[in-house]
């Protein structure tokens, strides 16, 4: 989403036919357009609002039942590696993110509904970075339970939103990062100026795209819980998150709109920029998101 217009991108997760093809690299006009004409339908906004009221559920419910079973059961209290006495760090670690999501994604769907587009914003940034952090979670053992123990050192050695995006090598753009600060995260004019001018599809949009990034939290959830001794309550909701998930995609024009043609994914650390990094992260990520089978 670029700030000089409230969005010139939307991820493509699935191609849903809509009664305008967009070409492959749309002018502002036309992205503008198709966002005016696609996105009011008032059964499709009720659509995304359920949806993301039902996914901050689900992560709040999933989040506390995985601090029950952790604090418990687990052998890092036992060992003293546990700074807080629980039985497995890295089980409450998953659970905290999983928490968080849930408010910043109930309260974004409160905001967006609202009309309280900017503050909403904001909020959509912050869950890109729990994005970052579940992605971690996921695919670098123990991660979960470092960044539970970390001080604010290993934070910014570590986990820092552009340390994530370097060792992720280039799953994450930096340019998608750079839009959600610029739009709502923090206080910018282009940014501010199309958020609060009062454009009636911004909303709708940046609604869809939340939705995606809930998503893909919860698919790095998933990915977490597949072989972990802790991973029942996230695997129990599973297909449920699917289906719902797949039934929004399927009817969302929104997300027929196509990724930037300009935005580069951030290259490997110490490499140039590939041609297999170039395509969007967040078509790759739609690939395992909710709404797929698993």
């Amino acid at each position: 989403m670029h700030p000089d217009v409230f969005v010139t991108t939307k991820e493509q997760l699935v191609h849903v036919p809509t009664e305008v093809e967009l070409p492959q690299v749309p002018s502002i006009a036309k992205v503008t357009d198709f966002i005016r004409r696609n996105g009011h339908d008032p059964r499709l906004a009720q659509e995304r609002a359920d949806l993301g009221r039902f996914a901050a559920g689900v992560f709040s419910t999933v989040g506390r039942e995985l601090h029950v079973v952790a604090h418990i059961i687990g052998a890092d209290r036992v060992e003293g590696r546990s700074p807080w006495g629980h039985g497995t760090d890295e089980t409450v670690g998953v659970s905290m993110i999983l928490r968080i999501a849930s408010e910043l994604v109930s309260a974004s769907v409160d905001l967006f509904t609202d009309g309280r587009t900017y503050a909403a914003a904001a909020l959509t940034r912050q869950l890109v970075e729990v994005e970052y952090l579940a992605w971690a979670f996921e695919t670098r053992d123990e991660d979960a339970a470092r960044w539970l123990r970390s001080d604010r050192d290993e934070r910014n050695a570590f986990f820092k939103p552009a340390k994530l995006r370097q060792a992720a090598q280039g799953r994450f753009r930096g340019a998608d990062y750079d839009y959600h600060c610029e739009l709502g995260g923090h206080p910018i004019p282009r940014g501010a100026a199309a958020l609060l001018g009062g454009e009636p599809g911004v909303g709708h949009l940046l609604l869809s795209d939340m939705l995606g990034h809930a998503g893909a939290v919860w698919d790095h959830a998933v990915g977490w819980a597949r072989d972990k001794e802790h991973g029942g309550p996230v695997l129990a909701r599973s297909q449920e998150m699917s289906l719902r998930f797949l039934a929004w995609k399927s009817r969302d024009p929104l997300l027929a709109l196509p990724p930037s043609p300009t935005s580069q994914p951030d290259p490997p650390a110490g490499a140039h920029t590939r041609s297999s990094r170039t395509r969007s992260s967040r078509t790759r990520r739609a690939r395992n998101r909710p709404g797929r089978r698993r």
